[in-house]
């Protein structure tokens, strides 16, 4: 490697600020953000932008199991921020989020699923576009909720006994749209053709410029005003009338350079959005706080980092929320070491029963559990939010 690789990777490594719960999980994410900030950087320095790549981790910051995103350095779980003027296509925006729904009573699950098999069997329409069914694929799934117990008492906020929350994010604009050129590089040719695709010493980074990206931001917005209607209109045709208590993206574009990988974001404290820590763990409602506050700033160390880096204002306002508990391996001690060779990583990981190191390239075949509640006291201890009630989870849907 040469002197000034390791000075990108060496950048790009002060440029991560993760708040997670410190395990395996949290140290893979930051081992390959390393590189995906390092081929982002080297990006703004080609296209001759002022370099501002970053990552925030929120406290479920964890990997990704898309291979495709993994490989192009990005993790799970957080913020990611870079030059307004480029549009950073390998992190391939969905759209991707939860509704929450209050209903009067809940379904049972015979009939839930009987809703679910006649939805799958009816062709749905929206905007003239024909919907896709995708509860079944990656972690999706349709909760249906009970109140357990009134946590912190908010003015005004009456708690609907009963909830349901869906998780999708569907496949409609993925290789063509109606609205622009297609989501994903890898399956839309208009959006292959737009792309400069730039080598860089730890793999080929696929970006648009000025125009470009701007009109490719606009699009990622439209799309996830279609994904928060479709979700409500999947809603109404499982459960009937509902009051919508959030509809919120946690994986696409919030501003031109910020893009949220698995993590919510916020526009004022009034909101409320759920932490989903797995299927046998309660639901908690989340009221949000402005974050990140200097005084936590502080306590996690990175002030003068921050500083020196120039982030200290991305930071005291990215104002992100952790969507879920996000993977966790505990059956792994520690990660040992990353070896690189260009675009392919290999990383070293220690068993917490003493046996020989394994080595992976992705997290794909890796065994894992979701994690529990570490997660929602870490983010009440950076004071990200405050949870106002917690539900049990009376059934679970994925067909």
């Amino acid at each position: 490697m040469t002197s000034s690789e390791q000075a990108l990777l060496q950048q790009a490594a002060r440029r991560l600020f993760i708040g997670g719960v410190q395990d395996v999980a949290q140290e893979l994410c930051q081992a390959n953000m390393t590189y995906g900030l390092a081929r982002i950087l080297f990006a703004e320095e080609w296209a001759g932008v002022e370099p501002q790549a970053l990552f925030i981790g929120a406290p479920d910051a964890t990997v990704t199991r898309n291979v495709h995103r993994w490989r192009h350095g990005f993790g799970y779980g957080g913020q990611v921020r870079y030059n307004p003027h480029l549009a950073i296509l390998d992190s391939k925006p969905n759209g991707c989020g939860m509704l929450v729904g209050a209903i009067e009573t809940a379904p049972d699950l015979d009939q839930l699923r009987q809703a679910v098999l006649a939805l799958r069997s009816t062709t749905l329409e929206l905007d003239g576009v024909v919907l896709t069914h995708d509860l079944t694929e990656s972690n999706h799934f349709i909760d249906v909720l009970e109140l357990d117990q009134a946590l912190h008492p908010v003015q005004g906020l009456d708690l609907p006994r009963h909830l349901f929350v869906i998780h999708s994010s569907g496949h409609e604009h993925r290789p063509r749209s109606p609205l622009g050129p297609g989501l994903y590089l890898d399956e839309s040719d208009t959006l292959h053709r737009m792309a400069t695709v730039l080598p860089t010493p730890w793999g080929p980074v696929s970006l648009l410029i000025g125009q470009d990206a701007a009109a490719f931001h606009d699009f990622c917005l439209k799309v996830q005003d279609f994904n928060m209607r479709r979700r409500v209109l999947y809603g109404d045709r499982l459960f009937g009338r509902h009051q919508v208590v959030c509809n919120a993206t946690h994986q696409g574009i919030r501003a031109p350079g910020c893009f949220h990988l698995g993590s919510y974001w916020f526009d004022h404290d009034r909101q409320l959005f759920p932490l989903t820590l797995g299927p046998d763990q309660p639901v908690y409602l989340l009221r949000p706080r402005p974050n990140l506050s200097p005084e936590v700033i502080q306590q996690l160390g990175w002030t003068r980092r921050a500083d020196e880096t120039g982030c200290t204002q991305a930071l005291q306002h990215a104002d992100l929320l952790p969507h879920g508990g996000g993977y966790s391996f505990p059956h792994l001690r520690r990660l040992i070491r990353v070896e690189s060779d260009g675009p392919r990583r290999t990383f070293w990981l220690e068993p917490l029963d003493g046996s020989s190191p394994i080595a992976i390239e992705d997290a794909r075949d890796l065994p894992f559990v979701y994690r529990d509640v570490a997660v929602l006291h870490r983010l009440e201890q950076l004071q990200l939010a405050t949870a106002v009630a917690r539900y049990h989870i009376r059934h679970v849907v994925r067909e």
